[in-house]
């Protein structure tokens, strides 16, 4: 095979390592900012539901203080009605008694209201809470994770980059521009032939001439179609008919039979 042409298969291979180490370093803060969003969510849910329930403990109270007026209003009307001397003014005073008693029902139906809730909103905050504590912890993880694999992708890139110069170091650089530009614009530079005579990149049959130049490997040989670089991969060997290398078998002679005494 051409020297160049093994260098450059070592050195697409090199290249997509690099494009996929390259690519998961990206990721991972994408990964982390996807569950960094996830606990901001739980925490959102963890301070509405504290402030529902905030907002219940604020409503109650002022509730009950509504219901403390209203008594006392009762009492003082209750006091001034021992002192009319007139039923239209009892009777002012009876519906003033009443008119205070029906708010005070109401304030009490709503503070009710807010007691049944409480279970509910209790319940919430408890999930809410567990939510955030899971994934608070998985945050944490994630950030390790991600400084882990990211020391170790940085290692691996450090390694893959200086193989990588060390492989162009000893290709012909007209032989790296055209490289370098398949792999800018194709994503791939190389492209496998097998014994179909096409081309792996672009599916395009090869004329016969350059197919047989590119058995022998002496020279460097591109698709007239997509111009990647071509290399041949030779089919494996056909195994032999196992049937034709077993011996045929000779036949055991019967047994004899023993004679019998006269």
């Amino acid at each position: 095979m051409n020297s160049d042409l093994q260098k450059l298969i070592d050195l697409q291979q090199v290249d997509s390592r690099i494009a996929v180490v390259k690519a998961e370093v990206a990721a991972l803060p994408k990964q982390v900012q996807l569950i960094e969003a996830k606990l901001a969510g739980s925490k959102a849910q963890v301070e509405t539901a504290q402030a529902a329930i905030k907002a219940d403990d604020s409503s109650r109270r002022k509730y009950e203080s509504e219901i403390q007026d209203q008594q006392q209003r009762i009492s003082k009307y209750r006091d001034q009605s021992l002192g009319v001397k007139t039923n239209p003014e009892y009777k002012a005073l009876l519906h003033e008694i009443e008119f205070a008693e029906a708010a005070i029902r109401k304030l009490e139906d709503k503070i009710l209201e807010i007691m049944v809730a409480a279970d509910t909103r209790k319940d919430a905050l408890k999930h809410a809470e567990a939510a955030l504590k899971a994934d608070t912890a998985a945050n944490e993880k994630e950030k390790e994770h991600a400084r882990q694999q990211t020391a170790e992708d940085e290692q691996l890139l450090a390694e893959l980059t200086a193989q990588r110069k060390d492989l162009r170091a000893g290709i012909a650089e007209d032989t790296l521009q055209h490289y370098d530009r398949l792999l800018k614009h194709r994503g791939s530079a190389l492209a496998a032939v097998q014994e179909n005579q096409m081309c792996g990149g672009c599916s395009v049959m090869l004329r016969p001439q350059p197919f047989q130049v590119l058995i022998n490997g002496e020279e460097l040989v591109t698709c007239d179609s997509c111009q990647r670089i071509l290399y041949y991969i030779a089919p494996p060997p056909k195994l032999e008919d196992e049937a034709g290398k077993k011996a045929t078998a000779v036949p055991e002679a019967p047994p004899q039979q023993e004679a019998v005494e006269s």
